[in-house]
């Protein structure tokens, strides 16, 4: 993937210093660190092949990239041979290992190619094994991949971390966390859809016929709040340990507002995030299936101290988030009879469809993203090694060999 044209050699020394000291190294690990590499080269037949090859002019590399359609439109990072190799210290994965078959190109997503992409996004290597399972979890069969990436509905893809290891690289969870300031969020997200365009082959009007798209396409990633949630975090509830890290994708709309300052109960507050999510015009209101719902930590103490459960709640969206037939059945698909009952649809097919996640700062909001209806179930995995082990801390990839 890397431009070879018009490129001249430098050996850039500082290269990357500044992303190791974002993940807390001194200069003697830096000095281990490049001894280490040195021992292990990607090939042993020259002394010379650590230098770094990349044209100075970075805007140059940067629209080299997008005229080759391999960008979202943004500058990129070059991926250099020194980048990849730091990169390469955060998975006990071989560069070759194939992680996923991406469609509709039917792309191998290999462990190297994965990390060039998240190069270009500007990811830090610290967030490599993230980034890696999210692109374990779009490859599952019920996530229909195909049908996200190929839809002319602007399906964005979701990812949501949760456990130790999200917030051992700070992924914001807090203030903001759907918007810009935090590298982590930002480009762990924009990784995801660069390997999507660039491995998957969904560049739009090509593999990606979404009729507008979505600014959520761009980068759409953030951790649950769990130390604001008051009810079981989204890890545990799909039968994972608390320690337990996991990254959970979905298949959903860009998220809408839910503006409610004056609720006092967890009924009235509930009535507004429904009468908010049954509208028609979602995938939701012609095939029910799953939303999700991102409650503010003030909107999810509102509702637990009137002593709503998780189960209360996802119950009671699930029997009062409905929509008349005649509004429902307009969408791309024929509206399936079962789903009517009383001249009304719900918006889900069963409570399990909300899946409800902790977020945000200070401010009675909520956030609300239709999912992709039936097309499309969200997947849970945990963070393991290669051979399934658990993934404890991004530091556990000290002792693992570099390159085999």
């Amino acid at each position: 993937m890397g431009n070879k044209n018009n490129e001249i050699k430098t050996n850039d020394n500082a290269c990357g210093c500044l992303i190791d000291d974002l993940i807390g190294e001194n200069l003697e690990n830096k000095k281990n660190k490049r001894e280490k590499l040195e021992n292990n080269r990607l090939c042993g037949s020259q002394e010379s092949d650590l230098e770094v090859y990349v044209d100075p002019d970075n805007e140059k590399v940067s629209y080299d990239y997008y005229m080759r359609k391999l960008t979202d439109g943004l500058p990129i990072i070059p991926p250099t041979k020194e980048r990849l190799l730091k990169c390469l210290q955060y998975t006990d994965q071989d560069p070759n290992d194939v992680i996923a078959i991406l469609p509709p190109r039917q792309g191998k997503a290999t462990m190297e190619k994965i990390v060039i992409n998240s190069i270009m996004a500007g990811c830090i290597p610290a967030f490599i094994p993230v980034i890696t399972c999210a692109i374990q979890a779009i490859s599952r069969e019920e996530f229909n991949l195909p049908g996200v990436n190929a839809t002319t509905h602007p399906a964005a893809i979701c990812i949501i971390l949760n456990g130790p290891v999200s917030r051992e690289i700070a992924i914001n969870s807090s203030v903001g966390c759907l918007g810009p300031g935090n590298i982590a969020n930002a480009t762990i997200g924009r990784a995801l859809r660069l390997c999507l365009m660039n491995l998957a082959g969904a560049v739009p009007g090509i593999g990606d016929h979404a009729t507008m798209g979505s600014p959520a396409k761009y980068s759409f990633c953030f951790g649950e709040a769990e130390n604001e949630n008051p009810w079981t975090p989204l890890q545990v509830e799909r039968g994972f340990n608390k320690n337990t890290s996991t990254v959970t994708v979905m298949a959903v709309d860009a998220p809408h507002n839910v503006n409610d300052h004056r609720s006092r109960t967890a009924e009235e507050l509930l009535d507004t995030i429904i009468h908010t999510a049954a509208v028609s015009g979602s995938n939701n209101s012609h095939v029910p299936g799953e939303f999700l719902l991102i409650m503010g930590p003030e909107h999810a103490k509102t509702v637990a101290d009137d002593g709503w459960e998780k189960n209360d709640i996802k119950n009671y969206i699930h029997e009062n988030a409905i929509v008349p037939v005649e509004l429902a059945d307009r969408g791309g698909r024929k509206l399936d009879e079962q789903w009517i009952a009383d001249g009304e649809v719900k918006i889900t097919r069963s409570p399990e469809d909300v899946v409800l996640v902790v977020a945000g700062g200070a401010g009675r909001h909520t956030m609300i993203a239709h999912g992709f209806g039936t097309s499309s179930e969200s997947v849970t995995l945990p963070l393991t090694f290669k051979d399934g082990s658990p993934l404890h801390s991004i530091q556990d990839y000290k002792n693992q060999k570099i390159i085999e």
